[in-house]
């Protein structure tokens, strides 16, 4: 489920723009932002499936799941097993499969099936093959289920028990597929909030591989709204809170308790006064913040409710006592609202009621993992469009900004609980939101990691810097401190409700939301408008990405140091939105290196040392050019230094060997042979780095400690003068973080030896 933070708990969002094409600025290096007018194509339009004829063409789906499946190469023991469809207007079906391996579900190996007019492409989790050797577990049942609960334990969740049997599943989200136990741990959260966490555990070491938590917090008079209008049915005599137009939802009262509670009822069919003393009232906050979300969902995207399937959800209200959150719960399709630290503040604002809800529509379509950077993307998701709804109700009484959750004042501060614009200005003593992505996103809270998914947004919807929207003053910043123009609050959304329901998968960080996003940029108005240059741009502004400078976007490449005598290759990465390809050329590169006029690739062997001033022009087909301009050292033979700039990845609990050849040496190495390392790895201590000499002798260079850092920049003295220098000598990286740890791979950024 996911909900919102409060001090160490989850906070709920809220947005507000003037209405639905709020003012967007420009993306230029040498002129202020401005806004960028763009009309989405026609064809990219969703087309409103009636439930009967989704289902059909879900079945449709279903039954050429095994030719579906040979026709992506997909292994023999893999089977596809459809979860949603979308289609546009122009006839391009989306088909979201989960896949199963040997009959066992493959967690992190969803991919969605994109058929255009005779066309097929296809968006997966996992890139790589879903396989494992056996499907027969080392570890028992039992010896997981005691993990889980540890695991469940250490996240401070309270009266940890396990919800039903160990399951038997393939886990594809880590790279190399892993046969695992899936269990779910059932509790209840520091702040009253239930718990529901998945925890997958190796089956064949014992080692926790994931773990994410299941709960997403996140004529009437209403507190937050004023009179508004909310659906109804009589029933023998009384009026039921139950909303006829959108598939029956229900409101109940939790009267104060953790059960469902009764549904609300009424005498005369009008609910509620506007004050908290009145229990009504919170039920009309809830019922009315659910009808305009069903309405957004309907109205913008042809959406038939939550899961697309034409099916209600129910809310229930008074969760709790001095409960101050809300959350979204997929077991029970529904919205859970407590009434606030003071029992007077209902969390039922109308942007926290889209939120929640929206967290049922990312379950329904890319089913973000809620942790790592995929769980920060699943809360700003339930930002963006609860903002979103927000400005489609245009309530009086919540005058929409992108501010979110700023009426109900849940900290008792007096301020939002979020700033879109800019995310780090939330005040919460278990952290702040991020501005710009970082190494350390992946690590942190979704709540605080969707600080760069909510940043980009604003950026993307209203641009950087000064402006005053609907009276609230705002003053986005941007990572490199270039100007952004946005596109309007309506394209940004666009944008990203295509974005998720085509593109996103289970899995998707945030390198993947740019990509997804361009796309469904591509998509709406196509790669060369100005509108899909600002997605780019809105991503660099957050630290994801390239900007685009003259319609190129382009990254530096690597600075490490190199030697001489050995062979270099280095790739420059760079895109255009002008038609035809890139040239490449170069001043100043380290003498006996040249670069590839069309592929961008510099490679040779350096014949020089020295710090080379390097510039690489980038020219378009217009003529247009970017320049990277750089340092590049180059260290000389004689003082024996031997470099393998190449970056290697390290997969979780493996071993990976990285070599260099050394050559031109005299003798044996030296006694104190000089070992260089450059890792990075969320669990420092616990790779076990060895240097292997030709022979297969094996040295050590760092054992396992309990060192919890992320970054290993050092230099470790070994005596080899039993080795001869020259010949390839290899460091040899495992991975021995401990079980009860969830890390993400690591890499070794370079190594070098000196002797």
């Amino acid at each position: 489920m996911t909900g919102i933070a409060v001090g160490t708990t989850a906070v709920l969002l809220g947005s507000v723009l003037p209405a639905w094409g709020a003012s967007p600025v420009a993306d230029d290096t040498d002129r202020a932002p401005r806004q960028i007018a763009a009309e989405p194509r026609p064809g990219a339009r969703t087309v409103q499936l009636a439930p009967v004829e989704r289902k059909k063409m879900l079945e449709t789906a279903a039954d050429a799941d095994g030719a579906t499946a040979r026709a992506l190469q997909l292994g023999r023991q893999e089977e596809l097993i459809p979860k949603d469809v979308v289609k546009d207007a122009d006839g391009t079906v989306h088909t979201r499969y989960e896949r199963t391996f040997a009959g066992l579900p493959v967690r992190g190996g969803d991919l969605v099936v994109h058929d255009r007019s005779g066309s097929r492409t296809v968006t997966k989790a996992s890139k790589e093959a879903v396989s494992v050797p056996t499907t027969e577990a080392a570890v028992s049942a039992a010896e997981a289920e005691k993990s889980a609960l540890t695991v469940a334990k250490r996240e401070d969740t309270r009266n940890a028990a396990l919800k039903g049997p160990s399951r038997l599943v393939v886990w594809a989200g880590g790279g190399e597929s892993r046969l695992a136990w899936e269990n779910v741990v059932s509790g209840t959260r520091e702040d009253g909030t239930p718990s529901r966490m998945q925890v997958l555990t190796d089956a064949t070491t014992g080692a926790r591989l994931m773990s994410h938590e299941e709960v997403r917090n996140g004529e009437g008079t209403s507190q937050y709204n004023g009179r508004v209008q909310v659906g109804s049915v009589r029933n023998n005599g009384r009026f039921e809170l139950t909303d006829p137009q959108r598939a029956g939802h229900q409101t109940f009262d939790a009267g104060g308790t953790f059960e469902k509670g009764p549904l609300v009822t009424d005498d005369d069919d009008v609910w509620g006064d506007g004050t908290p003393s009145d229990r009504q009232t919170a039920a009309v906050d809830a019922a009315y913040g659910a009808a305009k979300t069903w309405d957004f969902y309907h109205d913008r995207f042809g959406r038939n409710g939550i899961a697309d399937d034409g099916r209600g959800a129910y809310s229930r209200v008074h969760y709790g006592v001095g409960y101050a959150n809300a959350f979204w719960l997929d077991s029970c399709f529904c919205m859970t609202y407590g009434d606030g630290r003071g029992n007077d503040r209902p969390v039922t604002e109308l942007d926290i009621v889209g939120h929640e809800m929206t967290h049922g529509v990312t379950s329904a379509t890319a089913g973000l993992v809620y942790s790592g950077e995929s769980g920060g993307l699943n809360e700003a998701t339930s930002d963006i469009m609860g903002t979103a709804v927000e400005f489609f109700a245009r309530s009086a009484g919540d005058v929409p900004d992108y501010r979110i959750g700023e009426l109900i004042d849940l900290r008792g501060t007096g301020e939002p609980l979020r700033y879109m614009d800019q995310p780090s200005k939330e005040t919460n003593a278990a952290g702040n939101s991020q501005d710009y992505w970082t190494a350390q996103t992946t690590k942190l809270d979704p709540h605080f990691s969707s600080g760069v998914g909510n940043h980009f947004f604003y950026l993307l919807a209203e641009g950087s810097g000064k402006k005053t929207i609907n009276g609230i003053d705002y003053d986005s910043p941007t990572y490199d401190g270039l100007p952004v123009s946005g596109i309007g609050l309506e394209n940004a959304t666009n944008v990203w409700y295509r974005a998720l329901t085509r593109y996103m998968t289970s899995t998707t960080d945030y390198a993947g939301a740019r990509t997804a996003t361009l796309q469904a940029a591509a998509d709406l108005f196509g790669t060369s408008a100005e509108a899909y240059e600002a997605v780019g741009n809105a991503w660099a502004a957050v630290n994801v990405g390239a900007r685009y400078v003259n319609h190129i976007a382009a990254k530096t490449p690597s600075t490490r140091a190199v030697a001489v005598g050995q062979s270099v290759a280095r790739q420059i990465e760079a895109t255009t939105t002008r038609p035809g390809g890139l040239t490449y050329s170069a001043t100043g590169l380290p003498t006996g290196l040249s670069i590839a006029p069309g592929t961008g690739l510099i490679s040779g062997t350096p014949t020089a040392a020295g710090d080379f001033e390097t510039a690489i022009v980038i020219r378009n087909s217009a003529a247009e050019t970017r320049t990277l301009t750089f340092v590049w050292p180059v260290f000389g033979s004689g003082g024996g230094f031997f470099v393998n700039p190449g970056r290697y990845d390290i997969p979780n609990w493996q071993t990976i060997e990285s070599p260099i050849t050394v050559t031109g040496r005299e003798g044996n190495a030296p006694r104190e042979l000089r070992v260089t390392v450059d890792l990075v790895h969320d669990f420092i201590g616990g790779q076990v780095i060895n240097l292997v000499g030709e022979d297969g002798t094996v040295l050590l260079v760092k054992d396992f400690v309990w060192d919890t850092g992320t970054e290993l920049h050092a230099t470790f003295t070994v005596d080899a003068s039993a080795l001869p220098a020259n010949g390839i000598w290899k460091l040899r990286v495992t991975d021995n973080t401990p079980g009860i740890f969830t890390v993400d791979p690591g890499y070794l950024d370079s190594w070098s030896l000196t002797f």
